[in-house]
């Protein structure tokens, strides 16, 4: 077998990825590509889902890893990028730097990962190749060395200036000319930063440099591609994927300049699978990268984090974008496993349960909640699997009922991403879902000592119902507590469990708004029985009234989540993002300069923070992001307890 080469394609919507990709492989004469295939990218006109697809130049196998552009779908970069032997990070000439380019990069460029720029649609009317680099430049922090000079007559995209070999290559012929005049003084700064940054990386070509010796393109491209494996040199390429120009160079870099992975071919097998997805025929499809050794069809595997049993039975190679059966695969290689219900996303597969993990980098957390509610019975019954399947396989789609309202709860990484997801249920499992802002899952709790004591008696003929207890209510710390504090024998023992029963139905609903109770500590310390009358659930009756009403003298309050926030934002924002975060009630706990952003780390309370996916992408057009998680309940503002619990009594009364 000849060698394997996997090239992750990111960068934001529109600047070509999917483009690029059918053209390099229809350039190498693959006939099936077929990237955006599902209904909702059909429908909406750019990719939703990661996609593989495998063409050849000569003893190289390359597989292109197409990742989708919007910001909100940011996870496929956090699968691809890992594992391919190049992150290529795509960006169009007219715009240069946008909001998925940044996040493109911290996964990438900023974690040291190999990574290439390509600056694609050269031949667009607006394109300039040295504003697009100066761009690059500013907004991210990184050695950026151009390889290329885009060469242009009369608004055409008719070559470029190799700064390798300082020769001028046109298209229309292939030749090898002298640099246009125009060009010679950029290309000649260009290829000065070119050697200075190569040979910064080379102890020997540095003293070179030092000493203006020459250095030759060989010397240059072998320093270059260590440099790039070590993610610390940055090649900037050109091309027109529309028109198939700068296609045969950045081919010939990826054959040459970049190196495979770290690997031990002959050793025991062991893959990564860094995505999962759900064929209309082929069933559950776990896409793995093989690290070490060949894994083999029939042999088993063992997830080394769970020690769960993975049969490996079928495995499928790509030739173009289509999936066709193959015995083994060996180091290097992307496959798909079939019939993968048992593979968790992101797992280490391995013959050895001992072998080393493949580390991933973490999802970010969704950010953004609707409840979801079936439209019909029917969409009842097939709900669960449906969103099962979706859940498994999208590590920032979470689906989760909320323990306090009950609801159904789809969380993703905005409403776009969402609302995918849910037209998906629609055209994949026929399953029709309405979505709602979630409730806020408000809890309710006391602020001082109180005591209250009922007796429930019931007689209407035959033996009646008789228990009395007497109940304190303190504040609790955390939680909840149950004190027996009976002194001799005013309730026996068999009738405290009663008790404790009917303080824990109280607790399910308060008196404000009919929100769960927490921190809350109770004693039962008197009461009465009745030798015939009394039972367990006269005294969990008893217990419920009595709860109730010390509760009422308790000085009662509502609670609200608060979370924690860590707001990543472009200096020029920062101002702007903390004002809008006091006017949510919230508290900024402090700020951390990164590069060029500032983390500005706060809590505020989730029913401030709803919309805040939204609001803060139209904030900074979108370019800062948040992560947030619970943190604590505490109490809530007066006037905003009182609308709460008049919303509360509304809904109850309608």
């Amino acid at each position: 077998m000849g060698q394997a080469r996997n090239i992750c394609l990111v960068g934001h919507s529109g600047c070509g990825k999917t483009t690029l990709a059918a053209a390099l492989m229809a350039k190498a004469g693959s006939k099936d590509i077929e990237f955006d295939t599902s209904q909702e990218e059909k429908d909406r006109g750019h990719t939703i889902d990661l996609a593989v697809g495998t063409f050849k130049v000569k003893d190289t196998s390359i597989t292109l890893i197409d990742t989708p552009g919007g910001d909100e779908f940011i996870e496929d970069i956090y699968k691809g990028s890992p594992i391919a032997d190049l992150t290529l990070l795509v960006v169009n000439a007219e715009k240069a730097v946008e909001v998925v380019t940044e996040r493109a990069w911290d996964i990438s460029g900023a974690a040291k990962r190999p990574t290439a720029v390509l600056v694609n649609q050269m031949d667009r009317e607006n394109a300039k190749f040295d504003v697009a680099l100066n761009a690059i430049r500013e907004s991210i922090e990184g050695k950026f060395v151009p390889l290329q000079v885009p060469i242009r007559e009369g608004g055409d995209f008719v070559g470029v200036v190799d700064l390798l070999e300082n020769k001028a290559v046109y298209f229309a012929d292939k030749s090898k000319k002298d640099i246009p005049a125009d060009l010679a003084e950029f290309a000649e700064e260009a290829r000065g930063i070119l050697i200075e940054e190569v040979s910064s990386f080379d102890d020997e070509l540095m003293m070179k440099f030092l000493e203006d010796e020459p250095i030759s393109s060989q010397e240059l491209a072998t320093t270059l591609a260590l440099g790039l494996a070590a993610g610390e040199l940055v090649p900037v390429l050109c091309s027109s994927a529309t028109e198939g120009k700068g296609l045969d160079v950045l081919v010939h870099t990826i054959t040459e300049a970049v190196k495979p992975l770290p690997g031990d071919a002959s050793g025991t097998p062991r893959a990564v699978a860094f995505n999962l997805a759900n064929d209309p025929y082929l069933g559950r499809l776990a896409y793995v990268r093989v690290v070490d050794g060949t894994l083999q069809e029939g042999k088993g595997l063992v997830d080394v984090a769970t020690g769960s049993k993975i049969d490996v039975r079928d495995m499928y190679a790509f030739e173009g974008t289509k999936q066709h059966r193959v015995p083994q695969a060996e180091a290097g290689m992307i496959v798909a496993l079939g019939k993968a219900e048992d593979v968790v996303l992101g797992a280490t597969l391995a013959a050895d349960a001992n072998a080393e993990v493949f580390e991933m980098p973490e999802f970010p957390k969704p950010i953004y909640s609707r409840v979801i509610l079936p439209k019909s019975q029917a969409d009842v019954e097939k709900m669960s699997e449906a969103i099962r399947d979706i859940s498994q396989t999208k590590g920032t789609v979470i689906v989760e009922r909320d323990p306090v309202t009950k609801e159904m709860i789809m969380q993703a990484m905005g409403d776009i991403h969402l609302n995918t997801y849910i037209e998906r249920l629609k055209n994949r499992y026929n399953v029709n879902l309405e979505t709602k802002t979630p409730t806020i899952p408000y809890k309710e709790t006391i602020r001082k000592q109180a005591t209250a004591r009922y007796r429930h008696k019931k007689q209407s003929g035959g033996r009646g119902q008789f228990g009395e207890c007497e109940l304190r209510l303190d504040p609790f710390d955390e939680g909840y507590e149950f004190k027996d504090e009976i002194k001799g024998a005013s309730i026996p023992g068999q009738y405290i469990p009663g008790v404790e029963k009917g303080v824990v139905e109280a607790m399910e609903e308060g008196n404000l708004a009919k929100y769960p109770v927490t921190n809350v500590s109770v004693a039962v310390f008197d009461g009465k029985y009745h030798p015939v009358d009394s039972s367990e659930l006269a005294f969990k009756m008893a217990a419920r009234h009595a709860f109730r009403d010390a509760f009422d003298k308790a000085n009662p309050c509502l609670l609200e989540p608060v979370m924690h926030v860590d707001v990543r934002v472009p200096e020029e924002f920062t101002g702007d993002i903390i004002s809008d975060l006091n006017g949510r009630r919230g508290r900024i706990l402090g700020m951390d300069p990164e590069g060029k952003v500032t983390v500005v780390r706060a809590e505020a309370p989730l029913s401030e923070l709803q919309s805040y996916a939204l609001d803060l992408k139209s904030r900074t057009q979108g370019r800062a992001t948040f992560q947030m998680e619970f943190t604590k309940y505490q109490p809530v503002p007066g006037n905003v307890q009182e609308k709460v619990i008049a919303q509360a009594q509304q809904q109850e009364e309608e």
